[in-house]
């Protein structure tokens, strides 16, 4: 078998998947790519999970503890750049694992990548999206709709950004963050600002292209599923309980 290219892209489809198993397939990946180069992406959504990055403080997750295991969600502290994101199904989560000097790209030029990314996937679905600057991600109006976070070793970029395609907004009052005007700063959905579904499967496809658009990723090769990735993981819904 012939090694990918340097132009190359991996793409694994994993559905619904346990937030710590993926941290350990991108660790794997960043390891992979040292190796033999290319890029790699993984898509996915996890349940009802807060990551805390490296911006991020637990003064911003309004629940303790014992009210958090009551609903089901679980916190983990991870590397990345960016504050507390609250992972749902229906948010779409892009774990991308690139090499930073295929592109001659700085960690401050590749958020600045991701963004386009993100942005022309917006349009896709007929929404407008913005930056502000100093805050990562992407908004529709006053309100988040994607966050970006990343980390890099070895001069490889991983870990990426996810996208609220269609999920259930109440959740996200767990999280309380000052935003760019000092208010809290909201949540948005795709399917909440077009009024209409945003088929996930259609998000995934444009997500994969113009990853390789404006990474200049020039082929890539799609997996449904991984084989370090056995565990299935039941689909959850969040629901507080009864006040």
């Amino acid at each position: 078998m012939q090694p990918p290219s340097a132009t190359s892209m991996q793409v694994h489809l994993l559905g619904l998947s346990d937030f710590l198993e993926v941290q350990a397939l991108q660790r794997r990946m960043v390891y992979d790519l040292g190796e033999r180069g290319g890029a790699s992406l993984i898509l996915c959504e996890h349940p009802p999970t807060i990551s805390v990055g490296r911006s991020g403080s637990r003064s911003h997750i309004i629940p303790d503890d014992e009210t958090l295991r009551a609903l089901g969600v679980r916190v983990h502290w991870v590397n990345r750049g960016g504050d507390c994101v609250l992972h749902l199904p229906g948010q779409l989560v892009a774990y991308l694992a690139y090499p930073l000097n295929h592109g001659g790209l700085t960690p401050v030029g590749y958020v600045d990548r991701l963004h386009e990314v993100i942005l022309g996937v917006l349009r896709e679905f007929d929404l407008e999206g913005v930056t502000r600057a100093g805050w990562p991600g992407i908004f529709l109006g006053r309100a988040r709709v994607a966050a970006v976070g990343v980390a890099v070793s070895r001069w490889i970029a991983y870990h990426g950004f996810s996208i609220n395609v269609g999920p259930s907004l109440d959740p996200f009052s767990l999280i309380e963050e000052p935003g760019p005007d000092s208010a809290p700063i909201r949540q948005t959905s795709m399917e909440s600002r077009r009024q209409r579904p945003a088929p996930m499967h259609r998000v995934r496809e444009a997500v994969i292209r113009h990853v390789g658009r404006v990474l200049d990723l020039q082929e890539y090769h799609v997996h449904a599923g991984h084989p370090l990735i056995r565990r299935k993981v039941l689909s959850h819904a969040y629901a507080p309980s009864p006040g």
